[in-house]
């Protein structure tokens, strides 16, 4: 009895240490967000990271429970920790519904012309400092193109429209994402790591987008700071949170 007791204590501070440290690197980047943001970035920024929680703890508790029933242990704790852990997922589905009004919002903001030439302007130095941001992060080569595709993603996004662009690909990665985790597999596909935290990096680096977006077009010169917490905020997402 103390060895499964011990055994499943030292699960759950797994997990509380996997979302502790995402909970610290994301508060860190929201601290950097500026504000002068509308409370619905806000809002949805707090509701990605809800949702991320959820979907994260689904899935640590998913893989724990396939690992007793692959070793014929705990069968009642198997079926607890499944059930706790689809309940989670689809608390996680409910929070997304938080981020919605905010990316509505954007996909119908007009970005003047000296807005678009400024962010135009900054955008290949952007990518530039992300890659070099990203060489510096401990994941492995495909992760890491993973990470520069999506932010060359964003930005075309926003090149092309300026906030509109962005808010349209928000909400179709958004689409994405609810799609992944209603999925009977949860979006977790063999891989170097599962397709629903590509999705979920790429949502939450849009609305990191929409920071650096307004520090660019005001003149902002410390846009370059941002991006070291944004690459280390999605190095812990894609590391520590779930499998």
């Amino acid at each position: 009895m103390e060895g499964k007791m011990g055994t499943a204590s030292d699960m759950f501070m797994q997990e509380q240490q996997a979302k502790l440290e995402f909970t610290q690197a994301i508060t860190r980047l929201r601290s950097c967000c500026d504000t002068a943001n509308s409370p619905q970035f806000f809002t949805a920024f707090d509701a990605t990271t809800e949702a991320a929680l959820r979907f994260g703890t689904c899935e640590l508790r998913i893989r724990r429970a396939e690992r007793l029933d692959a070793l014929g242990l705990a069968a009642a704790g198997a079926k607890r920790l499944k059930s706790t852990a689809l309940s989670n997922n689809k608390l996680g589905l409910a929070a997304l519904r938080g981020v919605r009004p905010f990316v509505d919002e954007l996909a119908n903001t007009r970005s003047t012309q000296e807005q678009l030439a400024s962010w135009r302007k900054s955008s290949p130095d952007l990518r530039a400092e992300w890659r070099e941001q990203i060489s510096q992060v401990n994941v492995s080569a495909e992760n890491a193109r993973h990470l520069v595709r999506i932010m060359d993603e964003c930005c075309e996004a926003i090149d092309k429209a300026g906030a509109a662009g962005l808010g349209q690909h928000l909400s179709a990665t958004l689409d994405e994402l609810e799609e992944q985790r209603r999925a009977p597999n949860r979006g977790t596909q063999e891989a170097s790591f599962p397709w629903w935290k590509i999705v979920l990096a790429a949502i939450v680096l849009g609305l990191a987008a929409w920071s650096v977006y307004e520090l660019i077009t005001r003149g902002a010169p410390w846009w370059d700071f941002f991006l070291v917490a944004l690459a280390a905020t999605l190095m812990i997402l894609v590391v520590a949170l779930g499998c």
